[in-house]
């Protein structure tokens, strides 16, 4: 997990401990995105661990990881 996190971290130059915080900014919103597709994809945890983790529903999990996809297609970023 820390490694999706540091790599959101680095990509959008943000703190990663705002996208472990609650809110609804567009920035937080799109790293947590990032964070989740990767997580779920690329490193194999759970979105029921990840729900946990960030005290949100598995549904919003599932709907981050969407969003995640959508925003590396868009944007083109990769995971590294």
């Amino acid at each position: 997990m820390d490694k999706s996190g540091a790599h959101v971290d680095k990509l959008l130059e943000i703190d990663v401990s705002v996208v472990w915080s609650a809110g609804k900014y567009r920035h937080v919103v799109e790293a947590r995105s990032l964070l989740c597709y990767w997580a779920v994809r690329d490193l194999g945890l759970s979105m029921t661990s990840l729900a946990k983790r960030l005290n949100l529903s598995v549904a919003a999990i599932g709907q981050s990881v969407k969003r995640g996809e959508w925003l590396v297609k868009k944007k083109s970023y990769h995971f590294s």
